[in-house]
C-alpha cells in the first residue's frame, strides 16, 4: 500500500515540476537578458571610426578635441597631445549606449537626472563637422554602478553603465596626454642624478650589471636601481603647472635636481627638478616647455641617494679554526 502511494505521490511530483517547467521556463532567459538582446542602439549610426572631432561641454567650461593625422589632440588648449585612451573610452561608451532601461520620457525630469544643461553635453563630429552623435550625460543612479544618459533630440532618459560624468568630463584634470616619459627601462645604459647633496654616476657594464662611479666605486643595488627606471620610464604627470614666461618662478631655471636616463639608440631621457608648491614640485623635460608638477613623494622616488642606490656589502668571512 505504501509503495502505491509513493508512486502516485512521485507521479503528482513529476507532473508539477513538467508545468512549472513548460510554462515558468525557470531555464529559459531573464527578462532583462531578452530586453539585451532586442535592445537598440542609441545611436544606431554612429561609428567610432568616423569620429574626428569632440565637443564637451561641462559646467565648468567647453573642451574640443580634434583628430590630426590619427592622433587626438585638445585644440582648445594649444593642441596639446591628448589623453588618447580616455578619447578611446570615451568613443567605446557612446557605441555601447542602449535603450535597455527607459527611466522617464518627461522632459520636465531632465533636470532632476542632469540630462540637460546641468550635466555633460557631448557632440561627436566627423571631418565634416557632421554631428554623429549628440548627447547629455547626467549623473549617477543610486545604486552608484551607473548613470543617467539622454541622446540630444529625444525626451528618452535612459540607464547606462559606469561613472560616465568622469568619462565625459576630466574637470580640473583636463583631457591633456598625462605622460611625461614612457620608454622601455632595459634600453637604459647610464644613470645620472644630481642633487643638491651629491652627484650620483651608475653605468650597465659588459656583464648587464649596473656598477655606482660617483659618488664612490660600488656594485649598485639592482632592485633600486629597477625600482628608478620603472618610474621614470611610465611617468606621468600629477597636474599641470599654469602658464608662465619665466621659468624662474618655477625654480626651473636653476633646477635643484636633475635625474638624466641615457639609451642605448642615443636618445636621452632628462627631467629637471624645481621648487616646490602646495606640496608638489615644479618638473620639466629637457625637450620641452611643458612644466608638470609631481608629488613630492614621486619625486623622492627618482632623486635617490648613493647610500640607497649603493648595493650592501657582504657580511665579512667568518673564519674557524
Amino acid at each position: 500500500m505504501k509503495t502505491k502511494q509513493l508512486l502516485t505521490l512521485g507521479g503528482v511530483f513529476v507532473f508539477l515540476l513538467l508545468v512549472v517547467l513548460i510554462f515558468e521556463n525557470p531555464f529559459g532567459k531573464s527578462e532583462h537578458e531578452k530586453k539585451l538582446e532586442t535592445a537598440a542602439p542609441l545611436f544606431p549610426d554612429f561609428d567610432k571610426e568616423q569620429v574626428a572631432k569632440i565637443e564637451i561641454i561641462a559646467p565648468d567650461g567647453t573642451t574640443t578635441l580634434s583628430k590630426r593625422e590619427g592622433a587626438w589632440i585638445v585644440a582648445s588648449m594649444d593642441n596639446y597631445p591628448a589623453d588618447s585612451e580616455g578619447v578611446a573610452e570615451l568613443l567605446t561608451k557612446v557605441g555601447e549606449f542602449k535603450n535597455t532601461q527607459r527611466v522617464s520620457s518627461n522632459p520636465e525630469k531632465q533636470a532632476e537626472f542632469e540630462v540637460d544643461s546641468t550635466g555633460v553635453e557631448a557632440k561627436l563630429m566627423d571631418v565634416n563637422d557632421k554631428v554623429l552623435a549628440h548627447l547629455f550625460v547626467g549623473k549617477i543612479t543610486p545604486g552608484f554602478l551607473s548613470s543617467y544618459v539622454r541622446a540630444a533630440d529625444a525626451n528618452d532618459v535612459y540607464v547606462a553603465q559606469g561613472n560616465l560624468q568622469s568619462v565625459f568630463n576630466k574637470g580640473t584634470r583636463t583631457w591633456k596626454d598625462r605622460t611625461i616619459f614612457e620608454f622601455n627601462k632595459g634600453n637604459v645604459t647610464e644613470l645620472n642624478i644630481s642633487s643638491p647633496e651629491e652627484t650620483v654616476e651608475l653605468r650597465l657594464d659588459a656583464d648587464g650589471t649596473w656598477q655606482m662611479l660617483k659618488p664612490e666605486a660600488s656594485t649598485a643595488n639592482t632592485t633600486e636601481v629597477d625600482n628608478l627606471l620603472t618610474t621614470l620610464s611610465g611617468l606621468d604627470t600629477d597636474d599641470f603647472a599654469d602658464a608662465k614666461d619665466d621659468l624662474a618662478e618655477y625654480g626651473l631655471d636653476t633646477p635643484q635636481s636633475v635625474i638624466s636616463a641615457a639609451l642605448n639608440d642615443g636618445t636621452t631621457a632628462t627631467l629637471y627638478i624645481g621648487s616646490e608648491a602646495e606640496g608638489k614640485l615644479y618638473v620639466k623635460r629637457d625637450d620641452s616647455n611643458t612644466v608638470f608638477r609631481l608629488f613630492k613623494s614621486n619625486v623622492d622616488r627618482l632623486i635617490k641617494k648613493s647610500d640607497t642606490l649603493k648595493a650592501e656589502a657582504p657580511p665579512p668571512e667568518v673564519i674557524t679554526e
